[in-house]
């Protein structure tokens, strides 16, 4: 029996422990409470120098039995591919759509393009620089994935990092993505806090905030008798607890995605099979999308909460985040550490010129805007949401409605970019010039969209 828990359960137990370390440390440590730092980042941070050490395992008949940093390298794919299910399921806000919303979004969409590809660049330039100089037996290409673990996070980034190994034989590809989405969430708090605190002082956001952030905000626990109801039954807990049939419907889901991608790579030519389960989580989207308009048609959507929707896979990045640092092998990243380090700061410094520059001139509400974007292009939209707040504590700004359009607008004016990624060290893909192209059209976008005015800070 004690078999059974190697590698996942003991894996699973082990985030387990560092998400609620990392949430009393928070909740103790009064420069993490400044500094917005998540309890996943803490929790991650502590597992990677546990790791490291050899201290995260199991204790077994046979003696102290360590768990593989690959083994949390799969958590982390399929924490983040289940999470899709969530994203498909949920409902779109309707919002007013008006000319700041779409302004704003816009602005946000051309933002993306420009500052992945960038990142990707930065990247790629930093590698091979690195590898003509040492001589080193690497593939540049891992490079771009500095873009992807940026911009798109880090199941996106293992996600092309495992389609990059497994069809193309680039070794480490999946390490490298973890580790570059890995310091982007630390960028994100250690650049973003501090943009966000001084933006306050020079009186660059719209209105004022008045007072401190909520004490239970930055302890990252709820006061006594402060709580809110966070999911609603849609069953009766006689019959089947409401989470339980949640989870149940998201699971089934997540099935037919491995069935669509397990048929996608036994059909599919070389070259472009390994999508079937590289991009399981646009597959496990997908079907949840359908789904929910089929029990929309059928006048049973009301049996999913998008509550305990939101709350299941707000738990899924949760974990994911913390798994991402535990999955990092140092063995693999020995050859390619001083690129990915020095192209991960400069990168980071570029991107944050970039959006200041453009969010200067930018629409109203520029720089709750831009903070946004920067905690997002660096970590995820959790991010970005946790940046906004410092300075637009109720959302009254339009920003965080505006992440959610932006989220919709990639998926068209970014599409050579997301799919690209899964062919970039295929020979002959025009991998640069795609690159090229969203640099240089991304600000005659701006320009022409008349989203560059003159500087309001």
């Amino acid at each position: 029996m004690e078999a059974t828990f190697l590698p996942y359960i003991g894996a699973f137990m082990w985030l387990s422990i560092l998400l609620v370390l990392g949430t009393i440390i928070r909740a103790k440590v009064t420069i993490l409470q400044k500094m917005l730092v998540p309890a996943s980042l803490i929790g991650g941070i502590l597992g990677f120098i546990f790791v490291q050490l050899g201290i995260v395992g199991l204790p077994t008949s046979n003696g102290w039995v360590e768990i593989s940093t690959k083994s949390f390298s799969e958590l982390t794919f399929h924490l983040f591919a289940f999470g899709f299910v969530g994203v498909g399921l949920m409902k779109t806000e309707k919002t007013n759509t008006s000319k700041i919303l779409f302004q704003g979004g816009l602005w946000m969409t051309i933002m993306y393009g420009f500052c992945q590809a960038l990142q990707a660049v930065i990247g790629f330039s930093f590698f091979e620089a690195w590898r003509v100089i040492t001589g080193g037996d690497f593939n540049s290409v891992l490079g771009y994935l500095l873009g992807s673990g940026f911009a798109q996070g880090p199941g996106q980034a293992h996600a092309y990092g495992n389609i990059w190994e497994t069809t193309y034989g680039v070794a480490n590809a999946m390490s490298v993505g973890l580790a570059s989405a890995a310091l982007g969430f630390i960028f994100a708090v250690i650049v973003g806090v501090p943009l966000a605190n001084h933006g306050i002082k020079k009186g660059w956001i719209h209105g004022k905030v008045e007072g401190r952030l909520p004490q239970d905000f930055l302890r990252g626990i709820m006061n006594r008798n402060t709580s809110e109801s966070c999911a609603e039954y849609t069953t009766h807990p006689a019959n089947i607890d409401s989470f339980c049939f949640h989870f149940s419907i998201m699971f089934i889901i997540y099935g037919l995605a491995y069935l669509f991608g397990l048929s996608w790579t036994n059909i599919m030519p070389q070259g472009v099979h390994g999508l079937g389960f590289g991009i399981l989580f646009t597959w496990a989207m997908c079907i949840a999308m359908l789904c929910r308009v089929g029990l929309t048609k059928i006048d049973l959507m009301h049996m999913i909460n998008q509550n305990t929707i939101k709350r299941v896979t707000n738990t899924t990045v949760d974990y994911m985040v913390c798994a991402v640092f535990l999955a990092i092998s140092v063995d693999e990243l020995s050859q390619v550490l001083v690129p990915l380090l020095a192209s991960a700061t400069f990168a980071a410094f570029v991107t944050l010129c970039v959006i200041l520059w453009y969010a200067r001139r930018g629409p109203e509400f520029n720089f709750e805007r831009g903070l946004a974007i920067y905690g997002c292009y660096t970590g995820t939209v959790a991010s970005g949401l946790l940046l906004l707040r410092i300075v637009d504590p109720d959302f009254k700004s339009p920003a965080a409605v505006e992440l959610g359009i932006m989220n919709v607008m990639i998926l068209i004016t970014c599409q050579p970019l997301l799919t690209g990624y899964a062919f970039l060290p295929a020979d002959g893909f025009p991998t640069l010039w795609m690159m090229f192209a969203y640099i240089i059209l991304s600000p005659i976008a701006m320009y022409l969209t008349r989203l560059v005015r003159k500087p309001s800070w």
